[in-house]
């Protein structure tokens, strides 16, 4: 090996043990989801009106029902993603720190990988029916009227 060589692999070895460049969890599931989910859900969880839902204000309100919680887990863009189980639940969570809203409670519960796994083995038929029923249960907990979502 060259010298130059040599000195190149050095320097790269010891960035790889010195953390620069490494990546947290939350950063990996930023990056997550720009490349798997901003396409259509937008940089700032907009959405698409009449065609994607926009998470930036939904999201909050679902993860405090439990049938909210498994609607996100088995909507078909999260069971059908390339992520994997942990790099979903991982999405998910930062997702729900990011677009947490006044209200929230200050300890959301967390989803794990096993929380995705189970969920992908009992795809959702019905999506725009599951989530009109939401709507309505969202309104009747004060947290959404059915025109919001």
């Amino acid at each position: 090996m060259s010298p130059v060589a040599r000195a190149g692999a050095v320097a790269v070895l010891a960035l790889a043990g010195s953390g620069v460049g490494a990546q947290t969890p939350a950063s990996r599931a930023e990056q997550d989801y720009v490349l798997r989910c901003q396409g259509c859900h937008g940089a700032d969880g907009q959405g698409a009106p009449h065609k994607v839902p926009a998470i930036r204000e939904s999201l909050p309100k679902l993860m405090r029902l439990a049938d909210g919680r498994d609607f996100l887990l088995r909507v078909p863009g999260a069971t059908n993603s390339p992520l994997t189980d942990a790099e979903l639940a991982d999405v998910l969570n930062w997702l729900a720190l990011r677009f947490r809203d006044a209200s929230s409670p200050a300890e959301l519960p967390r989803f794990s990988a096993a929380d995705v796994s189970a969920a992908r083995r009992r795809p959702l038929v019905g999506v725009h029916r599951q989530r009109r029923d939401l709507a309505v249960r969202m309104a009747a907990a004060g947290l959404a009227s059915p025109e919001d979502y």
